[in-house]
């Protein structure tokens, strides 16, 4: 199969999961962050029990309470982490159309902006869900991070491959 149907059918399934995490109802949502973050602190505790860097796993009661206070932040980085993964995908589908370096930057983060202008208006039909542009801001971030990542790796991809030409 062609590349650039590859890039551009991996930007449309990654939109549909994005879709699909905003079509949770708000108790859905809220319950599934804090069980990842209640695993995540069950095993950072495990493994640091283990190197002997703890002695003792915290109380059920301190690890509810850890989850509450990381639950909102953890939501948030989510949001940017998820839009940092869109704009990567949709540049890489860019850079297989050969639009120009320039211009694709600009596009790639006008368009995850769009994207999540529209979902979080998705999200206002949604029981117990409401449209927040400090989302959308968050969103925004995640991909304005994500081009600079994949401007960052492209540059070091391309100085890798400009030296061993230079070495030939």
């Amino acid at each position: 199969m062609n590349r650039k149907i590859i890039a551009w059918c991996l930007v449309f399934l990654w939109m549909i999961f994005i879709f699909w995490l905003s079509s949770m109802n708000a108790d859905e949502s809220n319950q599934k962050s804090k069980k990842t973050i209640d695993e995540i602190t069950q095993k950072t505790t495990n493994i640091t029990s283990k190197v002997g860097v703890t002695k003792k796993h915290p109380s059920k009661e301190k690890t509810e309470k850890i989850v509450e206070v990381l639950n909102l932040p953890f939501r948030k980085v989510m949001h940017a982490s998820v839009y940092f993964i869109l704009s990567i995908l949709v540049l890489y589908a860019f850079m297989q159309n050969k639009i120009p370096d320039k211009k694709v930057y600009i596009i790639t983060i006008f368009l995850c902006f769009l994207y999540a202008c529209s979902d979080e208006f998705h999200q206002t039909f949604v029981d117990g869900r409401t449209g927040q542009f400090i989302d959308v801001f968050i969103d925004s971030i995640g991909s304005v991070i994500g081009c600079l990542f994949y401007k960052c790796i492209q540059i070091l991809y391309y100085k890798k491959n400009l030296k061993k030409v230079v070495k030939i």
